[in-house]
């Protein structure tokens, strides 16, 4: 099969699962792939082909390129010299709809958000997005989500249930490349990811005071790019954070994955989340909050802990737990890490998503 993928985001999580998907699927089928021209190509196996086009990460920036006429020439010709069974776009982008009127045939595309999240862009551009996004949905022939729950976001906007397909997010186990086997752990609570107020870091902060009075050793650190300056006056146990506010590369993400006892998603709503696989594949418990789909890859008790969104009395306790039973700590990343190896290997991800290339994926499907 002659399979074209295409993910206009390359940076950050969005290539890592492009990347990953892309060299699975190109284990007996013929992959390309096209891709922003700022992307890291070492992500990718050498037997993929790839394409690399201008394609800013500002959607306003995009909508700009969309004039350069001499670009999409030259986009139309490599997709029709490649000559794809299926187009798989794998993620929103409003270059996505063009694209797909190039050429006749099957498309599949990755939904990740059916619902954007609050406060992720302004009210014009959100608006665009929908809109863009909204006809996205409806002319591609099948979707993929990461969850039921996402699923049932979905048929709530009339999408017909027969076109959604629900397969599991893949791990990361990628990210061990990186980390050295002299890196320690030591007592810190990891946050991770883009700073956004839909990811809860108000009730962390909370969760905070309350794990000072029964805790004194441990820090928390919050890594990603972002506006923290929000939150910056609820923090009063300074000596307790520690704040990284850019973009982390990923021998970074592997040592501060490596060094921490255990990764927080105190999110206030979510889809789904990349972060939980890169905690799994270096063996450490989460703790969750309840919202999109993030609890269908958690087991609670197992894996980690689900708590209520906006509760940071139980988040604290949640952690508590965590931090002063080492046994129980270590059981759950072990559990956390086989789940990964058995749930979430890209092979079993790449096998599923043929199905739907080849009309076989209606098993999957949620009723």
């Amino acid at each position: 099969m002659r399979i074209l993928l295409v993910s206009l985001y390359g940076r950050g999580g969005m290539i890592h699962y492009a990347s990953q998907l892309a060299n699975a699927l190109g284990k007996g089928n013929d992959v390309a792939i096209i891709i922003p021209s700022y992307t890291d190509l070492n992500y990718f196996d050498t037997n993929i082909d790839i394409k690399l086009v201008r394609a800013p990460p500002s959607i306003i920036l995009s909508l700009l390129y969309f004039f350069n006429i001499f670009a999409f020439v030259k986009l139309y010709n490599f997709i029709k010299s490649y000559d794809p069974d299926v187009i798989h776009f794998l993620n929103e982008h409003p270059y996505n709809n063009i694209i797909r009127r190039m050429i006749k045939c099957k498309s599949i595309l990755t939904c990740h958000d059916p619902v954007q999240h609050t406060g992720e862009r302004n009210k014009l551009v959100m608006n665009f997005f929908n809109v863009n996004e909204f006809y996205q949905l409806k002319r591609v022939d099948k979707i993929i989500v990461h969850g039921k729950t996402l699923f049932k976001d979905l048929t709530e906007q009339n999408i017909p249930p027969e076109k959604i397909v629900v397969i599991p997010h893949g791990d990361y186990s990628f990210f061990g490349k990186f980390a050295g086997s002299d890196i320690e752990e030591n007592n810190t609570i990891l946050f991770f990811g883009r700073i956004k107020p839909y990811k809860g870091i108000k009730y962390l902060i909370e969760a905070e005071k309350i794990i000072s009075k029964a805790a004194k050793d441990y820090k928390i650190i919050i890594a990603g790019e972002g506006d923290i300056t929000p939150y910056n006056k609820d923090i009063t146990n300074n000596d307790k954070f520690i704040i990284i506010n850019r973009y982390i590369d990923d021998t970074e993400v592997a040592l501060l994955f490596k060094q921490s006892m255990l990764v927080v998603l105190p999110y206030i709503e979510a889809s789904q989340s990349g972060i939980i696989p890169i905690a799994y594949a270096f063996k450490k418990p989460v703790v969750v909050t309840d919202v999109g789909s993030i609890s269908e890859v958690v087991e609670d008790n197992k894996t980690g802990f689900i708590v209520p969104p906006e509760d940071s009395i139980a988040l604290a306790a949640a952690i508590l737990t965590l931090l002063n039973n080492d046994e129980l700590r270590i059981n759950m990343g072990e559990n956390a890490y086989k789940k990964m190896k058995e749930e979430m290997s890209w092979d079993k991800i790449a096998i599923d998503t043929l199905k739907v290339y080849n009309e076989e994926g209606n098993d999957q499907t949620i009723p």
